[in-house]
């Protein structure tokens, strides 16, 4: 087939091209224009490392794909670089297997390659994670964990299972094994002086937090005040519950939740946490704990990449974990000559989780 289609770095005013080619790709689904528009301009124009670098696939004037990355500054081992997140890959369907996909791609990371940026994150679904990795040069560094905390077993596995019946038996099955584990799991310890506090935006303090805990980290996005309060306060129609944790007169770490509705069950989910200590990281989990508890969600849950102190403190607040769920493909990319990628693919360097994705 004679190729009919070109590709174009993004132009003022593509805006309305794009939401045009994400209505193509997923019909279903109600696009709320205004709404977008403020969501697209909050991520690509309002980020603090920097505006968005798009390419798009140009058929006669209409968008039939779409590449992007997003500049992140990022701690790796003991220098700060600024990385790119790549998000919203995309092909018309009327223009799949012509090899839009792999093509934008390429440029994009090539172009990002240009002005100094060769390290790149991404959580790929199903369709493109074999695209990615055979083709593209990226790598698998692991798959996110889960862990959760069941409320409401039937509602919980509603997600997963759609028959009702079959639901209705999971759940009496998970019940039971369920209050075994209870049974096991301690409570969270108290911290002498600590208050948690919810608040509506990060004070200049939680660059202190960053600066005395960041070393304790291979490779992280950097988590200071302009950053977080991009990410979690400036969102457009999203409301976060953050949580601060406080001893004398200093941050000590912060918990970011959100609870909202997932195909008819309510959930509370664990955007972001960074504490000081597993003592700490327990008396914020508890917080959120609380807080699911009171608007009476089905589930809380997380999923990470993360060192053994936050999955302990994780388990004493009652979360659990299962072999038979399986958190997202993550995976790194790197073009560059200075950063070796065995260090990138070991997951016991890296700290992710659902907040350095673009899920809102």
């Amino acid at each position: 087939m004679k190729r009919v289609w070109s590709i174009r770095p993004y132009k003022e005013g593509d805006e309305e091209g794009i939401l045009e080619l994400r209505k193509a790709i997923d019909p279903p689904r109600k696009h709320d224009r205004e709404r977008w528009m403020r969501w697209w301009h909050w991520m690509y124009k309002d980020n603090p490392a920097g505006n968005g670098k798009i390419w798009l696939a140009d058929c006669n004037g209409k968008i039939v794909g779409h590449s992007a990355v997003i500049p992140v500054v990022m701690k790796i081992g003991s220098e700060t670089v600024t990385g790119f997140q790549s998000i919203d890959t995309m092909t018309h369907p009327d223009w799949r297997r012509q090899g839009i996909y792999e093509t934008l791609a390429k440029k994009t990371y090539a172009e990002a390659a240009k002005e100094g940026v060769h390290i790149g994150y991404r959580f790929p679904n199903k369709n493109s994670h074999p695209i990615a990795i055979k083709k593209l040069n990226w790598f698998d560094v692991a798959n996110k964990q889960i862990v959760f905390k069941p409320y409401h077993w039937r509602n919980t596995i509603r997600l997963r299972v759609k028959n009702k019946f079959l639901a209705r038996l999971l759940a009496i099955g998970a019940i039971l094994v369920f209050n075994k584990i209870s049974v096991r799991t301690q409570g969270a310890s108290m911290v002498e002086g600590l208050t948690i506090t919810q608040v509506s935006s990060f004070d200049k303090r939680i660059d202190g937090l960053w600066n005395r805990i960041s070393n304790q980290y291979p490779i992280m996005v950097v988590r200071n005040k302009d950053y977080l309060n991009w990410r979690y306060c400036a969102v457009p129609n999203i409301d976060y519950s953050i949580y601060v944790a406080e001893k004398a007169k200093e941050i000590c770490g912060y918990l970011v939740l959100r609870c909202l509705l997932m195909e008819q069950t309510k959930v509370g989910r664990i955007f972001d946490i960074l504490a000081e200590s597993e003592q700490i990281a327990q008396c914020l989990i508890l917080k959120a704990v609380e807080q699911c508890e009171q608007e009476r969600v089905d589930i809380i849950y997380c999923n990470l990449i993360a060192n053994k102190m936050y999955l302990k403190a994780l388990r004493r607040n009652g979360f659990i974990s299962s072999p038979f769920v399986k958190g997202f493909w993550f995976c790194a990319y790197s073009s560059s000559h200075y950063i070796s990628k065995e260090f990138l693919k070991d997951p016991q360097n890296w700290y992710i989780q659902v907040g350095d994705s673009d899920a809102i």
